[in-house]
């Protein structure tokens, strides 16, 4: 009896699984597959991007090479998932490969005591991986609203939005979505965000986390302050450089009642971003508050979830 219900749930336990895996023993960046996909993503951007080329040649190429990259990895992966003898196990993998929250929560943490120590200079540095902007001249308020801003932005991308594609989509959809993150991720630290190179990748991830990024700003409006969120998604959040970004940003700031956004620096030119709120700025203490706060949207999101298999067994 037992081993029929697990054989017939495989699916489900090996999510849970991942879920669990992720949160308990996350695979440190040294030896995480995604640090040398990176590395290659970025020696494959350096050869292919020519910034002196017309804008409909870098559309092209950044076409061309994504395409390229995808089709190589995720052909190798749909080969091994056909002659895997249990699927379903393997797919759990993929998920936690794919999963990254508790990594950057910790890193968080450590970047919110040495600004709270004074301690500016080590805190840029942590904070450098986690950012394509420039951090060198950031301050105390600065580094901790780039740290709150990233965490909510990472978290959602890498996390929330990685668990709906691969409920709703599967596998190998989520294992796109992640290769697609990561090279961009790549090429953005060699490149300024507003180049023509890099435009189609932010149309295609666009388009992906429409949904999955407002179900969470939803989520966030509905657990505190509704009224504000949504007065700050309709005057902010949709006049945001990215309005996926722009409802996120501003449902949080919103309820942790802080300001977010704001001018930033790439490769040593400014970027007038606009700010969200008019509250004080962020101080290291509501770091911890931001953790908190997502985890307790995660707890929601998976007894929702909990509850959808157990209405499917009844």
């Amino acid at each position: 009896m037992l081993s029929n219900i697990v054989q017939n749930h495989l699916d489900f336990i090996a999510f849970i699984i991942a879920l669990l895996a992720e949160r308990f023993i996350p695979l440190v960046s040294w030896y995480h597959p995604s640090t040398a996909l990176v590395a290659i993503f970025r020696a494959i951007g350096k050869r292919t991007y020519k910034p002196k080329e017309p804008d409909n040649y870098q559309y092209l190429a950044a076409m061309l090479a994504s395409t390229l990259i995808l089709s190589i990895v995720l052909i190798i992966v749909v080969l091994i998932l056909e002659f895997a003898f249990y699927p379903e196990l393997l797919a759990g993998l993929i998920l936690y490969l794919c999963l990254e929250s508790k990594g950057v929560e910790k890193k968080a943490i450590r970047i919110a005591k040495l600004t709270k120590q004074n301690q500016k200079s080590a805190a840029r540095e942590l904070l450098k991986p986690l950012l394509a902007r420039d951090v060198s001249q950031l301050s105390a308020p600065g580094i901790i609203k780039a740290l709150i801003e990233s965490l909510i932005l990472r978290s959602a991308r890498y996390y929330f939005v990685v668990i709906f594609i691969f409920l709703v989509l599967g596998p190998i959809a989520v294992l796109a979505y992640r290769l697609l993150t990561l090279i961009q991720y790549a090429w953005r630290s060699e490149i300024t965000p507003n180049s023509p190179f890099l435009a189609p990748l932010k149309l295609i991830l666009f388009a992906i986390e429409f949904i999955p990024i407002r179900l969470l700003a939803f989520t966030v409006i509905i657990s505190n302050e509704s009224k504000l969120a949504v007065h700050y998604i309709k005057h902010y959040g949709r006049h945001f450089y990215q309005t996926n970004t722009g409802w996120l940003l501003s449902a949080f700031s919103a309820s942790l009642g802080i300001q977010l956004g704001g001018p930033a620096i790439y490769f040593g030119k400014r970027f007038n971003k606009m700010r969200i709120g008019t509250d004080r700025l962020p101080v290291a203490d509501d770091v911890p508050t931001i953790i908190n706060r997502l985890n307790q949207i995660r707890a929601f999101w998976l007894l929702v979830i909990v509850a959808v298999e157990v209405l499917k067994i009844i």
